[in-house]
C-alpha cells in the first residue's frame, strides 16, 4: 500500500475546493431543473470529498472553514 503524504493531502485539499465549488453550484439548482451531466458532476464531485474525508491526513490539513464547508453538505 502507497502511503498518503502530507504534500499529497495538500495538494488533495486544492482539487476538493474545486469539488466544493462545483457541488455548491450544483445544489444551487432545483433538483427538478439539473441536466444529466450535472446530476452525474455532482454525485462524482460528492463522492470525490466523501473518500477523501475518510483520510485523516487530508482532513488535517483542511482549514477550519474548510472542514465546515465540506461537513455542512452532509454527505
Amino acid at each position: 500500500m502507497i502511503e498518503y503524504t502530507d504534500e499529497q493531502a495538500a495538494a488533495d485539499v486544492i482539487a476538493a475546493m474545486d469539488s466544493v465549488a462545483i457541488v455548491t453550484a450544483i445544489r444551487a439548482i432545483a433538483e427538478g431543473e439539473r441536466t444529466d451531466e450535472e446530476k452525474d458532476s455532482l454525485f462524482r464531485n460528492e463522492g470525490h470529498l466523501v473518500i477523501k474525508m475518510a483520510k485523516d491526513k487530508f482532513v488535517a490539513a483542511l482549514s477550519s472553514t474548510q472542514k465546515s464547508t465540506i461537513e455542512a453538505f452532509k454527505l
